[in-house]
């Protein structure tokens, strides 16, 4: 015969897990979807823009452009030659400034170079391992002075197989040259603008699909462990009374 108490106190214990997984999980789920403190005074700060310092008045007025190769670092993931060959093209095709063939020919003078700066280390004991974050770096400087005017950086995002590769390749190099049209007062397109916000997204679906697994995990795991020490307990209960009343022991089970 079934113990009535013994079910009642199984649903109970199920019910109380259940309970318990549910709110951790969107407990979990809120606080990843909660941007972190540094986050939240970044974003505050840039509702509140900070005065402009004014563009040298040489990069508007500019028609003449000598566009320099100044190579590019070690780790950089172009070579220098395709990154000034696409810059080339796409400053040729927007057709704001004519590229002449000499300095002397010049208003202004682009130096171009990619640039792979180390921003962080990563590792353990198995070894040590450095992450850079290339970009583009175009120098503008005055022809006849040397002086550099304004210097522009704009990151290279490399993610994904070829094909999407290739996109933030061609996301980069517009992000160059819209950076460019901004300083030489020009109107961007909407997908212009919409481009210089847009990058790969390297873990966000993943950590959340591994944060909903690990939560539900955990909430299981806790169910049964309850049921496990609530079942032992009942055993010590039912060998209790056995060594009490041996009648009790020999009761018929259906």
């Amino acid at each position: 015969m079934k113990n009535p108490v013994r079910i009642t106190v199984n649903r109970a214990i199920h019910a109380t897990a259940t309970a318990l997984s549910l709110v951790l999980l969107f407990d979990q789920l809120a606080y990843a979807a909660k941007p972190p403190k540094a986050l939240q005074a970044t974003q505050s700060a840039q509702l509140t823009p900070a005065p402009q310092g004014p563009v040298p008045v040489q990069i508007a007025a500019a028609h003449n452009v000598f566009l320099v190769n100044d190579g590019a670092d070690a780790n950089f993931p172009i070579s220098a030659d395709s990154s000034y060959n696409e810059i080339y093209s796409r400053l040729q095709s927007w057709g704001h400034f004519q590229l002449v063939g000499s300095p002397a020919e010049a208003d202004l003078v682009f130096r171009l170079r990619g640039i792979a700066p180390i921003t962080g280390v990563t590792g353990n004991r198995n070894g040590v391992y450095s992450i850079d974050s290339p970009a583009f770096q175009l120098t503008i400087k005055d022809p006849k002075t040397n002086v550099t005017l304004w210097t522009i950086t704009s990151p290279v995002q490399i993610a994904g197989r070829k094909k999407a590769r290739d996109r933030w390749l061609n996301i980069a190099l517009v992000n160059m040259v819209s950076r460019i049209k901004v300083l030489a007062n020009q109107p961007l397109s909407e997908t212009e603008t919409a481009d210089l916000t847009t990058a790969p997204h390297y873990h966000g679906s993943g950590f959340a699909i591994g944060l909903v697994a690990v939560t539900l995990g955990a909430g299981v795991a806790t169910g049964l462990i309850m049921k496990h020490e609530f079942d032992k307990s009942v055993a010590n209960q039912n060998a209790a009374l056995c060594a009490q009343n041996p009648f009790f022991c020999n009761l018929p089970t259906p």
